[in-house]
Order: structure tokens, then C-alpha cells, then sequence
């Protein structure tokens, strides 16, 4: 059985990661950039971090802040306006789940107008073309958003989520830098802290799991043929 793993074209990782956005951009010739981001990130002044590095590269940008928790189809189809009336080339998404969620859903769209009603993305969508340049910026630590190639939005008319699951949905650029975190209330850190520990365990004991979520036993580092480490039984 195969295992198939999509990642990140290039990632970077550690404090002051941000400052190699503004390098990936110029190198590629991308000038114009759409900025995905939620309210608290803008009004907190993270955001300068980021706007600071595009300002001295001479990169101009637009904010889009109209993403909900929980993104809905209105987020996505106003942000598909915005980034076509701006003129953008490339995707910057400053924010937890619910932005990076709308920005693939967007950078989707934009290079695929035919999925334009944004339900036909539901499921394994067979779209031909790879988002718009993207480069995700997380400011939590729960959803991983930045490194995967599913989403979630929110169909309000009908009253209910629906998850699209597209390899071209992945941003090619993940910078994950936990000074853009640093402004996150105390509470919402707590838990997105623990949203990271239960995905972590949720991998390991879904029947579905692959031997890269195995946790290995001391020993094994030792010794290749050793049984992986398990959780222990758990008995009342």
C-alpha cells in the first residue's frame, strides 16, 4: 500500500520567517498581492510585520479582511471580486483556518472560473489549473491549513459545511513564523495549542493512519525490526 503525501513546494519555519515573503515574491515576479487576513490580525498591527517586508520590495497590496469563522460562499465569491478589481497576481493569507481556507478557495476560483458557484468544489473537484500563487501565513497553531490541500466552507442557504479536497488547492509557500502568533488573546492560544495536540492524536488512532503518525519506542531507534510504540490499553 502507497502513501501519498503532498506538501509545500518550499516552507520556512522560526522567528522571522516573514521577512523571506517579500524574497519569494520577487524572485518569481509577482508584484501585485491580494493580503487575506482576519480583522484582529490588521487591528492587532501583526500585519505590519508582513506589509513592511511587501513595502520594501516595492510589492503593492490589498487588504481583504470579509472572511468569517467558518468561511460561507459569500467570503469566497467577494474575495474573488476583490482580488479580480485589484488586479492582483499572487495571494498572501495572513490568519488561522478560516482565512487559509477562503484563500485556496479563492485562488481556486480565480484559475478555475468555472467552479465560480463555489459548491461545485465540494469533494475531489476536478479542477485543471494550480491556485493563484500562494504563500500562507498562519497565526494559530491548530488547523495546519497552511499545509494541506483541504478546505471547509460554509453554505448558508442550505445550513450546512462541505469540505473540498483538491491537490491544486496548496499554497506553494508555507512561512510559519510564531512571532506572527504573539497577538493571539491568552484563551485563543490555549486552544489552538490544543486543536494541535488532538489532530496529533487523531492521526495516530484513526484506523486510517500511515506509519509516519507511529510514534516509535526508544528502542527502535536501535533497532529497525522493533514493534512501533502504542498507546497502552486503556482499562475502567
Amino acid at each position: 500500500m502507497a502513501n501519498r503525501i503532498v506538501l509545500n513546494p518550499v516552507s520556512y519555519h522560526g522567528t522571522g520567517a516573514v521577512a523571506e515573503i517579500g524574497n519569494e515574491l520577487v524572485s518569481r515576479g509577482y508584484k501585485r498581492a491580494f493580503i487575506a487576513s482576519g480583522r484582529h490580525v490588521v487591528k492587532s498591527g501583526e500585519i505590519k510585520k508582513i506589509t513592511d517586508v511587501l513595502d520594501a520590495k516595492g510589492i503593492a497590496y490589498t487588504f481583504y479582511t470579509d472572511i468569517k469563522p467558518n468561511p460561507t460562499i459569500e467570503n469566497v465569491q467577494n474575495g474573488v471580486k476583490a482580488f479580480q478589481e485589484f488586479d492582483a497576481d499572487c495571494i498572501v493569507a495572513v490568519g488561522g483556518g478560516s482565512v487559509m481556507d477562503t484563500s485556496k478557495a479563492i485562488g481556486i476560483i480565480i484559475n478555475n472560473p468555472e467552479f465560480a458557484d463555489v459548491r461545485s468544489l465540494e469533494g475531489v473537484a476536478p479542477t485543471k489549473k494550480h491556485a493563484v500563487f500562494t504563500i500562507a501565513v498562519p497565526t494559530t497553531a491548530g488547523t495546519a491549513a497552511e499545509v494541506t490541500i483541504n478546505y471547509v466552507i460554509t453554505d448558508v442557504e442550505k445550513k450546512r459545511k462541505f469540505v473540498c479536497v483538491d491537490v491544486n488547492d496548496i499554497p506553494e509557500v508555507a512561512v510559519v513564523d510564531p512571532e506572527m502568533m504573539y497577538s493571539m488573546p491568552k484563551p485563543l492560544t490555549a486552544a489552538t495549542g490544543m486543536d494541535a495536540l488532538t489532530h496529533a492524536i487523531e492521526g495516530y488512532i484513526t484506523k486510517g493512519h500511515c506509519a509516519i503518525s507511529e510514534c516509535p519506542s526508544p528502542a527502535s531507534a536501535t533497532a529497525p525490526s522493533a514493534v512501533p510504540w502504542r498507546f497502552p490499553t486503556l482499562t475502567a
